[in-house]
């Protein structure tokens, strides 16, 4: 079936949870970019972008020069990502082109799966009803008894895992914080977040300071720009490597990991480019034994690694949920630590266009065809 249009827009959707914080930014709120493409027999499938503070008018005015090329070309997911990233490509390979890529992309194949009556799980090959999640946290500016609380929080709620930021100014904080968590939470698996905020040097020297406390990864310890610094760090670090939420193609996520660069892909299913890309992201990164953990948009990743085999865990985090966020209606939600897939048709979200209209940025809707 062939497009008949496109729809998008723009959504701010404030931090209930107050501002996020780690050692690079300060968080107050979400764009949601929301597009819905129709088929000309009527059929709507929605797909989203997210960007946190900057971007939405980017990717809203590359979707502007893509969706006239779209309409009457037919709403085939994988065909249709990839016409879509050659016509791009110019603008760039990855990052606001991706982030534009995506929401046409989950659109299409809210398509497919609403078209044969199927959850997106389903659609892919459902492997697993319920995924597992990590509580995660953008809380480096919260005290240290507040950190504490909060992770003690996390796991009477039945979280086994939990991610906490680092990145203080003096090393020694940062270990005394991890030390206090891990003495709270003794059964937890635990994760840290330096968000790109260190030289190699310093990444070296801090994931050291932390390897007495069994971390499960360090995630993002430099600037993921450097593929090199990064295989570097991976040879000599004595803790497991996590990122992906700031690799924003297939080619560079090979590079990754084929260099031995990190030990966990943290592929965000929007600034990947959407699920075609996502999944050939989790195949690379199965051939090469290496686990899946998605970041952030809790709900939509969920639905797709349900479909996944090498998945280890998907991100909950604490504040910035599309329900939580307030974009969807649906009920239910985490419970106990695992999050069940597949309960709707198409992309398995239900979402709340009236709170979503109500916050629409000005002047970003646009219709084509």
């Amino acid at each position: 079936m062939r497009i008949a249009g496109i729809e998008a827009m723009a959504s701010r959707l404030q931090i209930r949870t107050g501002q996020w914080q780690d050692q690079v930014h300060t968080v107050d709120y979400i764009d949601l970019v929301v597009v819905d493409v129709r088929t000309e027999d009527g059929l709507v499938g929605t797909g989203i972008s997210h960007t946190s503070g900057v971007g939405a008018w980017g990717i809203l005015g590359l979707l502007k020069e893509l969706a006239p090329k779209l309409v009457g070309r037919p709403a085939v997911p994988g065909p249709l990502w990839d016409w879509s990233w050659r016509y791009l490509h110019d603008c760039g390979g990855g990052g606001v082109t991706t982030l534009a890529l995506a929401a046409v992309d989950m659109a299409a194949w809210d398509l497919a799966a609403r078209r044969s009556h199927l959850p997106l799980v389903d659609l892919l090959g459902r492997r697993r009803d319920s995924v597992p999640l990590y509580a995660s946290g953008i809380n480096l500016n919260l005290s240290e008894d507040a950190l504490v609380e909060q992770v003690r929080g996390w796991r009477a709620r039945g979280y086994r895992a939990a991610k906490i930021k680092v990145g203080k100014p003096d090393l020694a904080e940062d270990v005394a914080r991890v030390a206090a968590v891990r003495r709270a939470v003794p059964d937890m698996s635990i994760m840290v977040d330096a968000n790109q905020g260190w030289s190699y040097a310093e990444a070296m020297r801090r994931v050291r300071s932390l390897e007495p406390f069994g971390l499960v990864w360090v995630e993002e310890p430099m600037l993921v720009d450097d593929v090199l610094a990064h295989e570097r760090l991976a040879a000599g670090s004595p803790c497991a490597i996590a990122l992906g939420e700031n690799v924003y193609t297939v080619a560079q996520f090979k590079e990754f990991i084929c260099r031995g660069a990190l030990d966990y892909v943290q592929a965000d299913v929007a600034r990947v480019g959407g699920v075609t890309p996502y999944l050939r992201v989790a195949e690379l990164a199965a051939a090469h034994q290496l686990p899946m953990a998605p970041h952030f948009i809790m709900e939509v990743s969920a639905e797709v690694v349900g479909a996944v085999p090498n998945l280890y865990m998907v991100e909950d985090t604490e504040g910035g949920t599309l329900r939580e966020l307030g974009a969807v209606r649906q009920p239910g939600g985490p419970d106990g630590g695992s999050y069940r897939v597949g309960l709707r048709e198409g992309l398995g979200v239900d979402w709340d266009r009236d709170f979503l209209s109500a916050r629409c940025l000005e002047g970003s809707r646009a219709s084509y065809g």
